[in-house]
């Protein structure tokens, strides 16, 4: 579980302008290693914070990834 966080006005500034912040390395349950994660804003579901997945620089909203699945099956 990622903690919560207070993010500074430099990384609200920054996340308002369209980039991620990293926010901290984490380590999610049942894996061997931990992650940076980042946070940033999404088009629909505002801001949110997740990890960079492949070999993008960009980390991807987990709702809207939620929401694909659901349409999928």
């Amino acid at each position: 579980m990622i903690p919560e966080y207070t993010l500074t006005w430099w990384q609200r500034l920054r996340i308002s302008r369209g980039y991620h912040v990293p926010i901290g390395k984490h380590k999610r349950e049942g894996w061997s290693g931990s992650l940076m994660f980042f946070a940033f804003k999404c088009r629909k579901h505002g801001l949110v914070i997740d990890y960079i997945h492949g070999y993008g620089d960009m980390p991807s909203c987990p709702k809207c990834a939620d929401e694909k699945l659901v349409l999928i099956k």
